[in-house]
């Protein structure tokens, strides 16, 4: 055997970074490199196309990995709402032996019988029982005492789940600190692998937060539980060890990845303030899917959206994984969801083996320069917070919740005009699902939790309760093959709203007489001129005056008009449809127009 080295890039000449600037410039042709190539988050982080050795960025604080982790896979979890106690058993033991290896439990003003009786046969030292972020002491002891009995005290790893301030989102109002303090300090020599607090950014995330915002709060909460803690007589470490954060992982894979290793890198950096040795075990995080990443119509693409979402948190160094079925957003839990929902999780574990390996984004140079940044961007909010008084006075003078507001206003911006595109609901959505309009009113207490889908659903909802499906006539003209491209786009925006469309499927008028009377016959009321540029020119305002004076009370052309503006607005052209355009609200005016409430 040779024991020449293979160089896969010998027979080519050594390239620089400039090179490959002077390349791009040539195939833009004068775009703008920034507007085509570089795109920004939410958080005003730009992403560049390249990253090379110069944009790594080395971490003081780098990922490690629990070895029990490496060695067995992360912490499966699997979510249950506390209702009839005995369902709730039967389906929470149906998962522990199917795969799951903890339980999230959602279990508000239970008494602890019915706690009990809820966990039953659940062996707490093996798989332990994490409740959903709360501030009821007498749930936290209801556990608590049930883990007593049990004799499970020292071994389990359960999370009482006591989120004070984290209240505010959940109910409205800030519930008292210094009990939850209390009851941790007296608990923590009976539970010393269990965690008491629960820090909970997902609320925030639901009700509209960027990522930076989540990472700043969760810190500045933590901090403000750490000083409680401190206060009823616990070192910062052991309150460190009682201390529990849940943070949102969603489809977006890069940024969740980069969420849950900047997380881990800023808060070890707040334990170094404090002077706690560095201990890995001291950070523990439960990613969970957040409610406002799924969608009611087209479900099914929300089992997609969970496994980016739950490969990048396991790529990010999550301790445990919460996936919520994917029929979460109809209201509708059964089986399938749930057995769908811990799917996801065991064939990434047993399939991928990606548990095994110690911070798989490590060295990247990408990764590493967004972790960095995201990190940096976390960290000034956190000092933003900490200068105006800490987490609870921020919660309780309104300002983080005007943040959110803010947050979810800008986010909404980005869905109107599909720059980030829901697949299924904004893109691609199936008109002839057989979903029908949505019968899930349901509203929590506290902010509200605003899924990304909503204001299209809305419009779906709207239409699909119609006696009849609102339907639009599409002025094709030319062949199939000149006004197909257009034809197909706003066939699919229409849908988008709840509306079909007819006449993109055959050859278009050859004359604007003739597109008159396939509109007359149509008997419909809206009309969209379809056709290439070319034809443009020579028809479409001559087409849009003849759809007018045939009655369409609305009549749009698809595509950008470029010098034809003028011309077709004083022939008859009402609104322009083009890509970028605000989907949305050209929607609704839609709807407006063809009398649908």
């Amino acid at each position: 055997m040779s024991d020449d080295v293979l160089g896969l890039a010998s027979e080519f000449e050594p390239a620089e970074h400039a090179d490959w600037e002077a390349a791009v410039e040539r195939v833009l042709r004068g775009r703008s490199f920034d507007r085509v190539l570089v795109s920004t988050t939410r958080d005003g982080l730009d992403i560049q196309p390249l990253y090379t050795a110069d944009d790594h960025v080395a971490s003081a604080v780098p990922v490690v990995m629990d070895p029990d982790r490496i060695a067995h896979g992360w912490d499966v979890r699997q979510q249950h709402r506390l209702g009839d106690p005995t369902e709730v058993n039967r389906a929470i033991i149906t998962d522990l032996e199917r795969g799951v290896t903890s339980v999230e439990l959602v279990a508000g003003g239970v008494e602890a019988d019915q706690l009990a009786e809820a966990l039953a046969g659940v062996l707490l030292d093996m798989a332990p029982v994490a409740l959903a972020p709360h501030a009821d002491l007498n749930l936290a002891r209801a556990l608590s005492g049930l883990i007593v009995e049990r004799g499970d005290a020292e071994t389990t790893a359960s999370w009482l789940g006591l989120d004070p301030l984290g209240a505010v989102a959940r109910s409205g109002v800030v519930s008292d600190i210094e009990s939850c303090a209390a009851l941790a300090h007296d608990l923590a020599p009976l539970f010393p692998n269990a965690r008491t607090m629960t820090v909970d950014g997902v609320r925030y995330v639901e009700a509209g937060a960027t990522p930076a915002q989540e990472l700043g709060w969760a810190l500045a909460t933590g901090l403000a539980y750490l000083r409680s803690l401190e206060s009823a007589g616990l070192s910062v470490a052991q309150g460190a060890s009682t201390i529990g954060f849940r943070l949102s992982a969603s489809p977006d894979q890069f940024g969740t990845i980069a969420s849950m290793r900047a997380f881990r890198r800023a808060w070890t950096r707040v334990l170094d303030a404090c002077g706690v040795d560095r201990d890995d075990t001291l950070i523990e995080i439960q990613a969970v899917t957040p409610q406002s990443m799924f969608s009611q119509r087209d479900p099914w693409v929300n089992m997609l959206r969970s496994t980016s979402a739950t490969l990048a948190a396991v790529i990010g160094g999550a301790e445990a994984v919460t996936v919520l079925p994917h029929s979460a957003a109809g209201g509708d839990i059964d089986e399938l969801g749930r057995r769908a929902a811990r799917n996801v999780q065991l064939l990434l574990l047993e399939e991928s083996q990606i548990a095994r390996l110690t911070d798989p984004a490590g060295g990247s140079w990408f990764v590493e320069s967004f972790t960095h940044r995201l990190a940096e961007a976390a960290w000034i909010e956190f000092q933003r917070v900490e200068a105006s008084g800490g987490m609870a006075g921020a919660l309780e003078d309104g300002s983080i919740r005007v943040a959110v507001d803010d947050a979810w206003r800008e986010h909404r911006a980005l869905l109107a005009t599909r720059a980030e595109p829901i697949t299924g609901v904004s893109e691609f959505p199936d008109l002839d699902d057989g979903l029908g309009a949505s019968t899930d009113n349901r509203r929590g207490a506290g902010w509200p939790v605003r899924r990304l889908a909503a204001p299209f659903e809305a419009l779906r909802d709207a239409a699909d309760r119609a006696s009849n499906r609102p339907v639009v006539f599409l002025a094709g003209l030319g062949s199939l093959a000149e006004h197909t491209a257009r034809s197909a786009w706003t066939t699919n925006l229409l849908a988008v709203g709840g509306i079909a469309a007819i006449g993109g499927d055959i050859d278009g008028a050859v004359s604007p007489i003739e597109a008159e009377a396939r509109f007359a016959d149509s008997d419909c009321t809206v009309a969209v001129i379809c056709s290439s540029d070319g034809i443009y020119a020579e028809r479409a305002a001559a087409t849009a005056t003849a759809l007018k004076e045939a009655g369409a009370t609305l009549v749009a052309l698809a595509g950008q008009p470029g010098g034809l503006r003028d011309e077709l607005f004083a022939a008859g052209v009402d609104e322009f449809w083009h890509m970028g355009i605000d989907a949305l609200s050209t929607l609704e005016r839609l709807h407006g127009t063809l009398g649908i409430d």
